[in-house]
């Protein structure tokens, strides 16, 4: 009798814990997901691409790098704070924010490159046919 006495009280603590784990994560997926206002207006990006010649091969392959630099960057932070034992959220956030900015910065200019190197091979093409159609 003693066990089914405490069966209520303990499925009432679980459901507790799992509405605040619940909170928790909602909370997480939150501050992760709002972008960073941090940045001012005025800050200066970096050029990645300045004074480097387009390669088609090479920009797939810097496209690759840093969906993988991203990850292994997301892995140490994670990483840390586990080991940290997730007492403080704010390092982790920051870390995350810091790495989405340079993320998107780096994948903004190889979106850009991309644009370039599509344009570029589209006026080629449209030369090639006017050339061929010159001949005709």
């Amino acid at each position: 009798m003693g066990c089914d006495m405490l069966l209520p009280a303990i499925r009432h603590v679980t459901r507790v814990l799992l509405c605040v784990v619940g909170a928790v994560a909602l909370t997480w997926v939150l501050l992760i997901s709002v972008p960073d206002e941090s940045i001012s207006q005025n800050q200066v990006v970096p050029e990645l691409y300045e004074g480097v010649p387009f390669d088609a091969h090479l920009l797939a392959l810097d496209r690759r790098a840093l969906d993988e630099a991203y990850h292994t960057q997301l892995l140490l932070l994670f990483s840390i704070w586990l080991r940290q034992q997730a007492v403080d959220a704010k390092q982790i956030t920051n870390g995350l924010q810091i790495a989405r900015r340079a993320y998107n910065q780096a994948a903004g200019q190889i979106a850009k490159r991309e644009d370039a190197l599509h344009e570029t091979e589209r006026q080629r093409q449209e030369l090639l046919k006017d050339a061929d159609q010159d001949r005709h």
